[in-house]
């Protein structure tokens, strides 16, 4: 990998997910939290964009249990629960609508010097933002490898491997920077993407394979 041709995933690292008390809180998750700081530095310091998927609800999206879904209300829009957690709180932001666009609003936005998040209202985020695919079509151009972290393995992290899988790029996630609800289920998801060709690594193998040491 090199700084230059790689781009960093950030899925879903939230508080309803992360934190004790959180409304869909993952078992555990917080022990990510430090690896989830190194990469945020290891980005930051050496000029490696961020892009990220946030889960942004509103009380009428068919993924809840109130409306036949699967899941008990969770990220629900400009609650605490739906910022994101303090190792990855974003800097310098711009966050992406499940809304329509016009092609150079989108690539205005896409041509923002800081971090991209993608609001979704589905675990997927391809099926979560009508933008998604779009928003990849152009981040991707000229990049070699992605690595993805974050929450939840078996679900979000899971989908966001399998929208991606097919692009022309080397995919990396990193296992001691995510978190399953079910230990099983994750280890499941992890056999299938080493099936796929996915790279499963750590974060010291990250930071090492871009070359560069200590990330302060």
């Amino acid at each position: 990998m090199r700084p230059r041709t790689t781009l960093f995933y950030d899925v879903d690292t939230q508080r309803d997910f992360m934190e004790p008390g959180g409304k869909l809180y993952v078992p555990g998750a917080e022990r990510i939290f430090p690896q989830l700081a190194t990469l945020t530095q290891c980005a930051r310091q050496h000029g490696i964009p961020i892009v990220g998927s946030v889960d942004r609800h509103r009380p009428t999206d068919p993924e809840l249990l109130a409306n036949g879904g699967e899941y008990p209300e969770h990220c629900m829009s400009d609650t605490p629960g739906q910022a994101k957690v303090a190792v990855t709180t974003p800097q310098h932001a711009v966050w992406i609508e499940n809304r329509v666009y016009s092609e150079s609003e989108l690539l205005t936005v896409l041509r923002h010097p800081g971090e991209l998040y993608i609001e979704k209202q589905r675990f997927d985020v391809f099926a979560g933002n009508q933008n998604a695919t779009r928003v990849f079509d152009v981040l991707l151009h000229g990049k070699e490898d992605v690595v993805v972290y974050g929450v939840v393995t078996e679900v979000c992290v899971d989908y966001a491997i399998a929208g991606l899988r097919d692009r022309p790029v080397r995919l990396h996630v990193v296992r001691d920077a995510i978190a399953a609800l079910s230990a099983e289920r994750g280890q499941a998801a992890m056999a299938k993407w080493w099936q796929w060709g996915v790279h499963l690594v750590t974060v010291d193998e990250v930071v090492a394979d871009l070359g560069l040491g200590k990330i302060i």
